[in-house]
């Protein structure tokens, strides 16, 4: 099913884009001129473009200079390794179209996961597999206020499946100690078609310990109507990282997560992990490996070795 919305996402987005004439914009990426650069970039614009269409029914046309709309795709392949044999492979989209006539309020989302249950994350991890949200969903995100140290946005959307979801998010900043820590707080309200309603309380608390070093701790509490239906209480998870910028195109994540819930309260799960992260061959091209030990419950906390190998792709919009 993924396979085929995806192929079905970019395929329109290529068809829409070979249609429009070409002009150079953010869409464009800058290449040696090889034959995979022109395709690369080919494919940016062809996704680029339909941001434009989109964004034309938003457009002011007595305004003379309208930021052109944008989009951005991360295309992420992914395999795991366990010495008790639970591997798996995937593959994870998600793009992003940004539309700045709309007042900046509005932008398109498609995805082949959650956004609250990123993989990549080290909260979502310790997420049993009965509770995550998967299969693809598209969502129109309004953002409601935002300043330099909060936001506040809906996500409103459907799923491949044609379920329906809705999520609030707030997200607040503060600096702490003289601004040698910073503590955000991310507050998540959702309902999703069938399993009710949810909500998740992040709080994380970064220390610098060098300009090219952080460390970060993590609190997280989460609700769900099937923990509660299933008298398991609230999910809570906690986790400590090290992040270290190694040079300007590499970095590693060091990192040590508990998962967990309150009825009865035990450790569901304990993990360790690093993660080393790579730019090769061309900006858009990055490449991550991840070892890990994980001690998981159902297997009376027994070490289970593992690594991940993931390879990622951007499309569309450049970082300036």
């Amino acid at each position: 099913m993924f396979g085929r919305c995806l192929m079905l996402v970019l395929g329109l987005f290529a068809l829409i884009g070979a249609a429009r004439a070409q002009s150079p914009d953010a869409c464009r990426w800058e290449g040696a001129g090889t034959l995979v650069d022109r395709t690369h970039d080919w494919l940016s614009r062809s996704l680029c473009w339909p941001s434009r269409w989109v964004d034309g029914f938003f457009e002011d046309p007595l305004r003379e200079n309208n930021e052109p709309a944008a989009s951005l795709v991360r295309l992420t392949g992914e395999r795991v390794w366990r010495d008790d044999g639970d591997g798996a492979s995937d593959v994870d989209l998600d793009a992003r179209v940004w539309l700045p006539s709309a007042e900046r309020r509005f932008s398109l989302l498609f995805r082949s996961h959650d956004e609250d249950q990123d993989p990549e994350s080290p909260v979502a991890r310790d997420i049993p597999d009965g509770e995550r949200d998967n299969g693809f969903r598209g969502a129109l995100r309004w953002v409601i206020d935002r300043t330099d140290d909060m936001d506040l946005d809906l996500d409103v959307g459907a799923r491949s499946d044609l379920t329906t979801f809705t999520r609030l998010r707030y997200r607040r900043l503060y600096p702490l100690f003289n601004e040698s820590a910073w503590l955000r707080y991310t507050q998540r309200l959702y309902w999703r078609d069938p399993d009710g309603w949810g909500s998740r309380s992040l709080f994380e608390l970064d220390r610098p310990l060098a300009p090219d070093t952080t460390l970060r701790f993590s609190s997280e509490i989460r609700y769900t109507e099937a923990l509660n239906q299933a008298g398991d209480g609230l999910g809570l998870f906690q986790g400590v990282n090290l992040f270290k910028r190694l040079s300007g195109r590499s970095a590693l994540n060091m990192g040590l997560g508990v998962g967990g819930k309150t009825q009865p309260a035990v450790v569901d799960s304990y993990r360790l992990y690093a993660r080393y992260r790579r730019n090769v061959w061309r900006p858009w091209l990055f490449v991550e490996v991840e070892p890990f030990v994980l001690w998981p419950r159902d297997q009376g906390y027994q070490g289970v070795n593992g690594i991940v190998l993931r390879l990622e792709t951007l499309f569309g919009r450049v970082a300036r």
